[in-house]
């Protein structure tokens, strides 16, 4: 299991900053699908009890 969350965790921070880096350029259509995919990887994280 710690593999799983080890990845996990690590993507979750990839797609923050994948957000953070889309808002300060202003792609508002890359924010919203890296916010979407950030949202599927907590919703991920919150069944597998992933903190």
């Amino acid at each position: 299991m710690n593999e799983f969350r080890d990845n996990l965790l690590a993507r979750i921070e990839q797609a923050e900053e994948a957000v953070r880096l889309a808002n300060e350029q202003q792609d508002t259509y890359a924010a919203e699908t890296h916010g979407a995919d950030l949202a599927n990887l907590r919703r991920l994280a919150a069944e597998h009890g992933v903190k």
